[in-house]
């Protein structure tokens, strides 16, 4: 398994650039970009989206569905949404705006997600998107009524709780009696409340129970797990489902000890699992999707940020940088994560020198949290070099606390057939009072 620093190396090579030059993805010198967009930035890098997702629909044989909820960004949306049998995954009425505007078909489009409001379930039935997955038998009422006051019709999917977990995982969301999903003891019961309803349309059933997955033979077993409820929802049903979603999850390795997710070798005892089952009565012509976001877009972005100070602390060395959990909470650690770990970092601006000892770099907020990593081996790092931190491309700025410490935000840009695409310009110091309201002219008593 390689170190942290060969990751990043080879992602070096997967932006086009060459190891031991100047860091020039897609040919474009990185300070360039800095100097153009400013920092800190995200760089998106098209073509690897867009290879990854014809590499999974090629090797699986089953259509994509893109989660946005990884990276909602428009234009990476609109990538993907133009790839053939790639549909999206939404998990709000914002996220639902966003795929939309990509340009993805409604029929292409499942919601999914606990706690959904009536104005989201009102959004569901007007924009007549292919499926709601609903998350209990409760929804279920609740969108029929919805649906019923719109005179409309709106399809049904069963997101199932199974009674197993998928061991292998480095997070849970189904299995443990949680928030997500209809209890599978409960499979029938939902089956005939929303064939119950005339406003419903069955579709079928999903299931996602875990993600960071990184061994493909208990993610094959899961998947004969969820085609064997499938078949249970269709002999209720009394008729073939449409659709299976069968989740996702597969693995990103960010951090040490993790190799990639073995692709090939799942698609093989996929597709011996699929043909096993291709005579089952309630899967005649259903379709199936994996709910991919993460593995899609992860590895395809960086987070750019510039090392603003670097002193010495009583025998430490420290590079303090523009930008931090403010801007990519993940990489600091800070979003659920039980232990700490450091991204594949390099010193963009430094690649062809060896490195140099242990660094710490961190952000410049008023917070020890803000920290990527407190033993990171770089060359010693100088004020105005470029800080790279991979794996970014999922879960960066949108899931950030963009407002903390109120400093800008950072942009993001696209590189796409040759040319860097401004998607987001950063922010001003002055945004911060966007949207706010001062006290009266004459107050109150």
């Amino acid at each position: 398994m390689s170190s942290q620093r060969d990751k990043a190396l080879a992602l070096v090579e997967r932006f086009g650039s060459q190891r031991g030059d100047p860091f020039a993805p897609s040919g474009m010198p990185i300070a360039g970009l800095a100097e153009r967009f400013g920092t800190p930035f995200y760089l998106y890098h098209g073509e690897m989206i867009v290879d990854r997702a014809r590499r999974i629909r090629d090797a699986l044989g089953t259509e994509l569905l893109y989660s946005v909820k990884a990276n909602p960004s428009l234009a990476l949306c609109q990538l993907i949404g133009q790839e053939s049998g790639v549909g999206a995954e939404v998990a709000s009425s914002g996220e639902l705006a966003v795929a939309m505007a990509a340009g993805f078909d409604p029929a292409d489009i499942v919601f999914a997600g606990p706690g959904k409001t009536d104005d989201e379930l009102e959004r569901i039935v007007m924009a007549g998107i292919f499926a709601d997955h609903v998350e209990s038998l409760t929804e279920i009422e609740r969108l029929a009524r919805v649906a019923g006051a719109m005179g409309r019709r709106i399809g049904v999917g069963l997101r199932i709780d199974p009674p197993g977990q998928l061991m292998g995982s480095q997070m849970r969301m189904g299995g443990t009696g949680g928030q997500f999903g209809i209890d599978h003891a409960d499979l029938g019961r939902a089956v005939q409340t929303t064939l119950a309803h005339p406003e419903l349309i069955l579709r079928g059933i999903h299931v996602y129970t875990a993600t960071q997955i990184f061994d493909p033979d208990p993610l094959v077993e899961h998947c004969r797990a969820i085609l064997d409820i499938a078949i249970a929802a269709a002999e209720e049903a009394g008729a073939p489902l449409e659709l299976v979603d069968l989740g996702g999850g597969f693995g990103v390795p960010y951090f040490e000890r993790l190799a990639e997710f073995d692709l090939q070798r799942f698609a093989r005892g996929f597709r011996d699992l699929r043909l096993s089952y291709r005579s089952a009565p309630g899967l005649r012509d259903t379709r199936l999707a994996f709910e991919l976001g993460r593995y899609l877009v992860a590895d395809a972005g960086i987070y750019v940020t510039r090392v603003v100070d670097v002193k010495d602390v009583r025998g430490k060395l420290f590079a303090i940088t523009d930008g931090g959990m403010n801007h990519h909470l993940t990489a600091t650690g800070n979003m659920g994560q039980v232990f700490r770990k450091s991204f594949p970092m390099l010193d963009l601006s430094r690649l062809e020198e060896e490195d140099d000892g242990s660094v710490a770099v961190t952000g410049p907020l008023c917070t020890p949290l803000d920290t990527f990593g407190t033993d990171l081996l770089l060359p010693r790092p100088r004020v105005g070099d470029l800080m790279g931190v991979f794996y970014s491309g999922a879960y960066g700025y949108s899931a950030s606390n963009l407002g903390f410490l109120s400093h800008p935000t950072p942009a993001e840009v696209l590189l796409w057939q040759g040319a860097a695409h401004l998607l987001r310009a950063g922010g001003r110091p002055e945004d911060v009072l966007s949207g706010q309201r001062a006290l009266p002219a004459d107050p109150l008593p």
